[in-house]
C-alpha cells in the first residue's frame, strides 16, 4: 500500500497519541483508586478512632467491690455510646459519597456490628442499676463479665480495621509499583515511538535537502546529476520530476547546442557553397566543352570523370544549402499515413531493385499532425533510404505508424541490417557524420531538425539484428 508524506505524519501523530492517551488513562486510573482507597483508609481510621475512644471509656469503668452509686459510672457509658454513634455517623458519610473501589471495606457489616455494639452497651447501662443495687455476687460479676465481652468485642472491631487499614496500605504500596513500572514501560515505549518518528521523519524528508543541492547544481548548469530517490510517496514522486526535468533540460541544452553549432556551421557552409558553387559550374560546363572537342579516347574519359566529380561537389553543395536554409512550407493538418503510404510507394521499386522488402502497417482512425507536408515527406523519405542502405545485402523494411496512450503518434522505422555500433549511436545524428563512402552526413541530421521543428523527437534502437527509428509527433485534431 502506497503510503505518503502526510500518511506518514498522520500515523507518528497517532501513535504518539495513544502514547499519551495511554499514560493518561492509566495516570487517570491509578489516581482514582489511589483517591479511593487513601478516603477509605481516612473512614476506616476514623471510626477506628472512635471504637479506641469508646474502648477506653469502657476500660476507666471502676470495678470496686462498693456497690454504691457512682455518677460517673452512667456517664461513661453515655461517652462510650456516643463514639459509637460518631462512628457509624463517620461510615454513613463516607457510603454516602464514596469513589468506586474494588475489594472495598465491608462497611455495611460494620455498621451492622456497631448496632449490635450499641444494643449491648444499652443493655449494659439497664443493668447497671441492678448492679450497683444488687448484693449478689453472682449478678455483680455477670455484668462485669457482659461488660468485659463488650470491651472485647470493641477491641476486636478495633483491630479487625487496622487490619484492613493495612491491607489497603499494602495495596496502595503494590498499586504505587504497578504505576511506576507501567510508567516507565510508556516513557519507553514514548521514547522508542518518538525516536521511530524522528528516524522516519529524517529519512523521508533528507531527500529534500539532496533535492535543494541538486536544485542549485542544476542552476549552475549541471544537469547530468540525478536524485534516484526510490520512495513512492510525494517526495519520491518530487524527485523523480525532478530528475526528468533535469533530463528534459539537459536534452533541451543539447539540442541548443546543436542548434547554435547547425547555425554556426550552415553560415560557413553558405559561405563556401556560395563561393564554389558558381566556380564548380564554370568547371563543369568548361568540362563538358572540352569533352566534345577530343574525340573518343582516354582523354575524353579523363573530362568525362572530371565532369561527373564536379556534378557529385555540386550535388553535396546543394544538399548543404538545402540543410541550412530548410525551407518553410505552409503548415496545415496532414494525414501522416496517407503521407506514408506515397513515400512507400513512391520508393518502392527502389526498395525492390536493393532486395528489401517493405511492410506498412498503418493503425485505422489516427488523428492528423500539423505539420508541413513537403518537410514531413522529405523526413520519411530519408529515413526509408536510410534503412536501405543499411541492408546492402536486402532484407526486411516494417514501418508501423499507431497512436501512443498520451495520444501522440508514433512511427516505428526497423530494418533488418547489422545494426549501428554504439561507439557512433550518439553521433548519428550530427550534421556531416556519416560511415558511408558517398555520404553527406545529413540525411539524418534533417529528419532530427524537421521533426524538432514540428514539435516532435526521434529515438533509436540498435543490435546486431536490426535497427528501429522511433519518431514521435504530436497529433492535430480537426475542428
Amino acid at each position: 500500500m502506497r503510503l505518503g508524506v502526510s500518511g506518514k505524519i498522520l500515523i507518528a501523530y497517532a501513535a504518539l497519541a495513544v502514547v499519551f492517551v495511554g499514560s493518561s488513562a492509566l495516570t487517570f486510573r491509578y489516581t482514582h483508586r489511589t483517591r479511593a482507597r487513601v478516603v477509605a483508609s481516612q473512614a476506616l481510621f476514623d471510626v477506628q478512632l472512635e471504637l479506641d475512644a469508646a474502648w477506653r471509656k469502657l476500660n476507666q469503668f471502676p470495678r470496686q467491690s462498693t456497690r454504691r452509686p457512682d455518677p460517673t459510672r452512667p456517664l461513661l457509658f453515655s461517652q462510650a455510646d456516643e463514639g459509637l454513634k460518631t462512628a457509624m455517623a463517620a461510615i454513613a458519610t463516607y457510603q454516602q459519597d464514596a469513589p468506586t473501589l474494588p475489594r472495598a471495606p465491608d462497611f455495611d457489616h460494620f455498621t451492622a456490628q456497631l448496632r449490635g455494639l450499641r444494643v449491648e452497651l444499652g443493655q449494659a447501662l439497664t443493668k447497671l442499676g441492678a448492679y450497683e443495687a444488687s448484693d449478689k455476687e453472682i449478678e455483680r460479676r455477670t455484668f462485669e463479665t457482659d461488660l468485659a465481652n463488650l470491651t472485647v468485642k470493641l477491641d476486636g472491631l478495633k483491630k479487625t480495621m487496622g487490619r484492613e487499614r493495612r491491607r489497603i496500605a499494602n495495596e496502595l504500596r503494590v498499586d504505587e509499583e504497578a504505576a511506576r513500572n507501567m510508567a516507565m514501560l510508556l516513557v519507553l515505549g514514548g521514547v522508542v515511538v518518538a525516536v521511530g518518528v524522528a528516524v522516519s521523519m529524517v529519512r523521508t524528508l533528507r531527500p529534500l535537502r539532496v533535492l535543494r543541492q541538486q536544485a542549485r547544481e542544476v542552476a549552475g548548469g549541471r544537469y547530468d546529476r540525478r536524485l534516484g530517490v526510490a520512495s513512492r510517496d510525494e517526495i519520491g514522486e518530487l524527485s523523480r520530476e525532478f530528475d526528468a526535468m533535469a533530463s528534459a533540460l539537459q536534452e533541451r541544452e543539447h539540442r541548443l547546442i546543436q542548434s547554435e553549432r547547425l547555425a554556426t556551421i550552415g553560415r560557413m557552409a553558405s559561405q563556401i557553397a556560395h563561393e564554389i558553387r558558381n566556380p564548380l559550374a564554370s568547371i563543369g560546363l568548361n568540362a563538358e566543352l572540352l569533352g566534345d572537342e577530343f574525340p573518343d579516347g582516354e582523354a575524353r574519359r579523363l573530362v568525362a570523370s572530371i565532369a561527373a566529380e564536379v556534378d557529385r561537389l555540386s550535388e553535396i553543395t546543394e544538399s548543404y544549402l538545402r540543410f541550412v536554409r530548410l525551407p518553410q512550407s505552409k503548415r496545415e493538418s496532414e494525414d501522416l499515413g496517407a503521407l506514408l503510404a506515397s513515400v512507400t510507394a513512391f520508393t518502392r521499386a527502389e526498395l525492390e531493385r536493393a532486395g528489401v522488402r517493405v511492410t506498412l502497417d498503418v493503425a485505422p482512425n489516427l488523428p492528423d499532425v500539423w505539420g508541413g507536408e513537403s518537410q514531413l515527406r522529405q523526413a520519411l523519405l530519408n529515413l526509408v533510404r536510410n534503412a536501405m542502405e543499411a541492408m546492402p545485402e536486402g532484407g526486411a523494411l516494417r514501418l508501423r505508424l499507431s497512436q501512443t496512450h498520451q495520444g501522440d503518434l508514433e512511427l516505428r522505422v526497423s530494418d533488418t541490417g547489422p545494426g549501428i555500433p554504439e561507439a557512433v549511436m550518439t553521433k548519428i545524428f550530427d550534421p556531416f557524420f556519416t560511415t558511408k563512402e558517398k555520404g553527406t552526413g545529413l540525411g539524418l541530421a534533417l529528419v532530427q531538425q524537421i521533426v524538432v521543428e514540428h514539435g516532435g523527437r526521434v529515438q533509436v534502437h540498435s543490435n546486431n539484428t536490426g535497427t528501429t527509428f522511433v519518431v514521435t509527433l504530436p497529433a492535430h485534431t480537426r475542428p
